[in-house]
């Protein structure tokens, strides 16, 4: 269980965080392995990278912006922290990069923004089972952020 000895709730771990380290490993073995040999077909070539980018990136988000005082607590990620990340990738990635062939090499492919959406659902169901598991004590910053009872 995540709870320490004085039974306060576990903090989000950002980059400790069990589903930021096993898309950090992922993504080597794509990149390195996998992809170079074809293994897996067109999901592995095309998408895993961008099932692993929310995962992987949420986390080190997260803890940029707690560093800098924009992120008031420790809990693990809220859907809407998520869902910002999404926006933010898929518009990056989708909309402005592209516009820039020469400087980029990277094409607009609709179906990444699936493919963010789909890691950022999977990560995100993940935070709050390990969430709902330990919930913050109802006087703690993060407790609005726990489903009501």
């Amino acid at each position: 269980m995540d709870t320490k000895s004085d039974d306060r709730p576990a903090r989000f771990a950002y980059f400790a965080d069990p589903a930021c380290i096993a898309a950090l490993i992922i993504y080597p073995i794509n990149r390195f392995i996998l992809k170079p040999h074809h293994i897996g077909g067109w999901f592995t070539h095309g998408y895993l990278n961008d099932v692993l980018c929310l995962p992987l990136f949420v986390p080190v988000i997260l803890y940029v912006q707690r560093l800098i005082r924009l992120r008031p607590h420790d809990g693990f990620p809220t859907p809407w922290e998520i869902f910002q990340a999404w926006a933010a990738f898929s518009i990056m990635f989708q909309v402005i990069i592209p516009r820039y062939p020469k400087t980029f090499t990277t094409a607009g492919d609709p179906y990444d923004m699936i493919a963010y959406l789909a890691g950022g659902l999977i990560a995100g169901w993940y935070w709050s089972r390990r969430n709902s598991t330990n919930p913050p004590p109802p006087d703690s910053p993060s407790s609005q952020f726990a489903d009501p009872e």
